[in-house]
């Protein structure tokens, strides 16, 4: 897995982190940048995760398959990777969001064949 985390965060300059976060919040593999605590990082992850299915559960009709949350500096983009986990991104700016969605995509595809 820390191979197609690599090789995603290489083919896209804007991705700073990614990490593939079980839905109760354990890091499974990661590839982040020095100083940023992985612990915060996987639990975060479960979080907002967890928000995002109970949304679409209660206000909408399908299955959660992203969520995107946007700050003045920074982009986190999250994608269901199985019904287990999910593959956390963030990135600098949406310059190249439809690139990343279209890697990140591909990196799913790749880790549900190895898992």
């Amino acid at each position: 897995m820390y191979s197609i985390l690599e090789d995603l965060n290489n083919a896209c300059s804007n991705i700073e982190a990614s990490a593939l976060i079980s839905t109760d919040g354990m890091v499974i593999a990661s590839v982040l940048p020095k100083g940023m605590n992985e612990d915060t990082f996987g639990a975060v992850s479960a979080a907002l995760n967890s928000v995002g299915i109970q949304s679409i559960r209660d206000l909408a009709d399908g299955v959660l398959e992203q969520i995107m949350v946007k700050s003045s500096r920074n982009y986190i983009l999250m994608t269901q990777a199985g019904e287990e986990s999910v593959l956390t991104v963030i990135m600098k700016s949406h310059t190249e969001l439809e690139h990343v969605i279209s890697k990140v995509k591909n990196a799913v595809e790749k880790m549900l064949l190895v898992a």
